[in-house]
């Protein structure tokens, strides 16, 4: 029986191990002298090892010539940078022209140690970072820009500088011109520390920086508030009364708050536009006036002032209240307010006045002569009459029609400054004569003579009454008569020249009459009787009259002129 033959199928087993095991060995040699050779390949290799990049830029095959040319400053700051706030661009920079800088050694230096380390070790690690490099793994760079703070500020400021913008609040001005107005604007601000650091965040990249800042809106203008501050009817510089200083007048403005708002809304934030609006301006400035002020008389009376030592002093005394007071344009004289209330306290004594006809004595009795010499120096002044009445009797110490009686609660004398210019009144009293002067500013060489004329006279008569208070045979006079007159009086403008320009109808003055009362004694009379009132031949009188020619520019039918020789003489009474 046949065997089968084992041994040779053993043998061809361990041949075939063997076989393996060469192979291997082969493969394993082959690799070994492989990587062997691959790192004698990386250990020579000069250029930058593959996949060694920075940012974007691969650096791989460069010499170091050519890695230091490519990792230079120029060349890696190069990117332009645009700097924009809102919708407005600022400028436009190179990342060196803000400031940055690189370590170009050191970066240079990185990129080209990647894969040349040193030893045993670094030799297979070498070859290690080759073949990774080789097969597509990256090896980056770290690119660190640093800037110079200095340069990167002073550029945020100059940059501040061109965008900043001052917050501009509504505003106007009264001027010479008229009203101008400027339209609000808002304010901006550049955020600098927010700039530079949106610029450094780039760290040298190329890109757009929108820069940080702050709004600061402008205050709008209140046109309704506007209109109630400045609309005012015009004035002229005037005397300020309180401080005795001449200020300047009032601008007249009429605006209107919608036209102006319209008006402002048309134009451009932080324009300044004139408002329409209607302006008018004083005719004269301070300086002007003080230049003028007081400066010429325009009107001068006297009186002589008569009776008590006690009406002197009243007539001196209100003299006083009124000298020295001023009066701007359209300003009213008052006497009884300026003279004020007539009392012993104020040093004003007893003397004889009028009372409903008849003559008593009264407290400030003799200041009536003060009213009308003032009431007669403003006629010859050309001045506005307000408010005049004249006395009960005719008046001796002044022209007929040229008086003005007062009392304290009613009549009244009054008169208007119109002539545009303040007024002064300067009254003296001295040598018992009162003087009243009005000094101002004449704007021409005119001037006033005041006439009157006679329409009728009453006469008075004389009445007797006996009395056992005086003896039979005596008479003594109880009441002084006065002849009663209608007279009108005229206020007649000259030019420079003597030449009459006109003769106008200034006042009615209605004097009362007053009949002579003579007492008659009857204590003493004769059992045989007789005439009780003798017969003295008396039966009335006439007053005094003024002359009755005219010069010969006036005709015969206008009023008379004053006699030019003072007031036709003295009277007791106010």
């Amino acid at each position: 029986m046949a065997g089968k033959r084992v041994a040779p199928e053993v043998q061809t087993r361990r041949r075939s191990s063997g076989a393996v095991w060469v192979a291997l060995g082969i493969v394993a040699a082959l690799i070994v002298v492989g990587v062997a050779g691959f790192c004698v390949y990386t250990d020579r290799y000069e250029k930058v090892f593959p996949g060694v990049t920075l940012g974007e830029q691969d650096l791989s095959g460069l010499s170091e010539g050519e890695l230091r040319q490519t990792v230079s400053a120029d060349a890696l700051l190069a990117g332009q940078v645009t700097v924009s706030a809102g919708d407005e661009t600022l400028g436009r920079f190179t990342q060196r022209e803000l400031g940055a800088y690189v370590d170009e050694e050191a970066l240079a230096d990185a990129a080209w140690s990647v894969g040349r380390e040193e030893g045993a070790a670094g030799w297979l690690k070498n070859g290690w970072t080759m073949f990774c490099g080789l097969v597509g793994v990256d090896v980056p760079m770290d690119l660190t820009v640093f800037y110079d703070d200095d340069m990167l500020r002073a550029k945020a400021e100059a940059l501040a500088a061109s965008f900043d913008q001052d917050q501009v609040d509504g505003s106007y001005a009264l001027t010479a011109d008229g009203i101008y107005a400027t339209k609000p604007a808002d304010g901006r601000a550049l955020d600098q520390p927010g700039l530079i650091r949106a610029l450094t965040d780039l760290n040298g990249a190329a890109g757009t920086v929108e820069a940080p800042f702050e709004s600061v809106p402008g205050q709008d203008l209140d046109f309704e508030a506007i209109a109630r501050e400045l609309n005012a009817e015009p004035s002229p510089a005037r005397y300020d009364i309180p401080t005795g200083k001449v200020v300047d007048g009032t601008i007249g403005v009429d605006l209107d708050p919608q036209a102006a708002q319209f008006a402002l809304d048309a134009a451009a934030p932080g324009e300044t536009i004139r408002l329409p609006a209607d302006v008018t301006y004083p005719t004269m400035t301070a300086a002007e006036l003080e230049a003028v002020l007081f400066r010429d008389e325009l009107g001068t009376a006297t009186t002589k002032v008569g009776g008590t030592s006690v009406r002197r002093n009243n007539v001196r005394l209100a003299g006083e209240c009124c000298n020295g007071v001023i009066l701007n344009d359209g300003d009213i004289f008052d006497y009884n307010a300026v003279v004020g209330k007539r009392t012993t306290a104020r040093g004003f004594g007893a003397a004889p006045a009028y009372v409903n006809g008849e003559t008593v004595e009264t407290v400030g009795g003799g200041i009536c002569q003060v009213s009308s010499t003032i009431y007669y120096a403003t006629l010859l002044s050309n001045l506005e009459i307000v408010e005049r009445y004249a006395h009960r009797y005719a008046p001796s110490y002044i022209t007929w029609g040229m008086d003005a009686t007062v009392s304290w609660g009613g009549p009244e004398f009054r008169f208007r400054n119109d002539t545009g210019y303040p007024i002064r009144l300067d009254v003296k009293y001295e040598n018992n004569r009162i003087t009243v002067t009005v000094m101002g500013t004449k704007t021409d060489d005119t001037y006033v003579k005041m006439t009157n004329k006679v329409l009728s006279d009453t006469p008075y008569e004389t009445e007797y009454v006996e009395t056992d208070e005086l003896d039979w045979g005596t008479q003594q006079q109880k009441q002084s008569p006065y002849t009663g007159h209608q007279v009108v009086s005229y206020r007649n403008v000259y030019s420079g020249d003597g030449k009459l320009i006109s003769s106008a109808k200034e006042a009615n003055s209605n004097y009362k009459s007053r009949n002579e009362i003579i007492m008659v004694g009857t204590n003493g009379k004769p059992a045989s009787g007789g005439t009780t009132i003798p017969d003295f031949g008396g039966t009335g009188g006439d007053g005094p009259t003024l002359p009755s020619d005219l010069p010969p520019d006036i005709p015969s039918d206008e009023p008379q002129l004053p006699p030019d020789d003072g007031s036709p003489g003295l009277s007791i009474f106010g």
